[in-house]
């Protein structure tokens, strides 16, 4: 056999050849798989100790977890010690107060303290009328002596008109003072001289108003006029308002739509056919309206009935 040349491979300086770019990259690649091998072993090792290892250690606090206040009453809070929060608190009320204090009241602006608004020029000039009048009426009335009063005007008492000398003065007086009020007291025009009282409210019965409402309600409902359903003929087209156990409930029903405001002309001009019925061993009566040209003119009008929330069904009298 022949024998191979090892030596023949090396260089020709008998040194081995440079790697190739090929085998760096694959040794390169070799590392990073096995960096990345190692990276996910790692983690996943992590994610699992996790809930072993990351529990968190509460340390506890040195001392008493708790410590009484120095005032075992507490902090005092706003409103507190009212009866209104004794029920809130206790559940029941307190016993009565020995002493009721009121608030005191409101505290309020003087006369002096408030605003001040000029009067217009017409009340300006009445009240410099009424000043120039009162020299006059002073020396008329004597000892009567002029009460201003709260418009500003220039008044006499009654008692110091009477005590004038003489029924001349006493004219004189009376006409100076008509004449003085009436130039102190100017009204603008449209401006209300009396205001009128207040009319009081009437004592209504209420009961009475009901009672006059229902037998008027009573007077101009329709008078219902019945037929026998035998009477019917066939194909007749009729509406079906309900069934009932009696015919006095059924009719009672009728006299309710009839009677009441939203139902008003629907019935009208109709009839009621009450039909007994047995079936199953059961009697009813079945509460019906006749009246109706055609079964096209049953369906509106169930329609229109339907609408109001009342039960209406178009049938066919067989």
């Amino acid at each position: 056999m022949a024998e191979i040349d090892f030596n023949a491979m090396r260089g020709s300086g008998g040194h081995d050849a440079p790697p190739s770019p090929k085998t760096i990259l694959n040794w390169a690649g070799g590392l990073v798989s096995l960096t990345l091998m190692a990276g996910l072993v790692t983690w996943g090792y992590q994610v699992v100790m996790r809930d072993v290892s990351g529990v968190p250690v509460i340390r506890a606090l040195e001392g008493p977890m708790r410590i009484a206040p120095d005032d075992p009453g507490g902090r005092q809070a706003e409103h507190q010690g009212l009866a209104v929060n004794r029920v809130a608190a206790l559940g029941e009320a307190g016993p009565p107060a020995d002493m009721l204090q009121l608030a005191p009241a409101p505290v309020d602006l003087a006369g002096d303290d408030r605003p001040v608004i000029a009067p217009p020029p017409a009340e300006a000039a009445a009240y410099a009328a009424a000043d120039e009048a009162a020299p006059i009426l002073a020396s008329v009335g004597g000892a009567a002596t002029p009460v201003p009063d709260a418009d500003g005007g220039a008044l006499f008492e009654g008692d110091d008109l009477s005590a004038a000398a003489g029924p001349a003065a006493e004219t004189l007086a009376a006409d100076d003072v008509e004449g003085a009020t009436e130039a102190a007291l100017p009204l603008p025009a449209g401006a209300l001289r009396q205001s009128p009282r207040p009319r009081t409210r009437p004592q209504e019965d209420f009961a009475a108003r009901a009672a006059i409402a229902a037998a008027r309600a009573a007077m101009t409902a329709p008078v219902a006029t019945e037929i026998a359903a035998e009477s019917v003929a066939v194909g007749t087209a009729l509406v079906q308002l309900g069934a009932f156990d009696s015919g006095d409930e059924a009719r009672a029903v009728w006299d309710s739509l009839a009677s009441q405001r939203r139902f008003s002309g629907f019935f009208t001009d109709k009839t009621r056919v009450i039909q007994t019925v047995d079936r199953g061993g059961k009697t009813f009566f079945r509460l019906r309206a006749s009246g109706f040209a055609d079964m096209a003119a049953a369906r509106r009008f169930c329609a229109a009935v339907s609408a109001e929330g009342a039960d209406c069904i178009p049938v066919v009298a067989r």
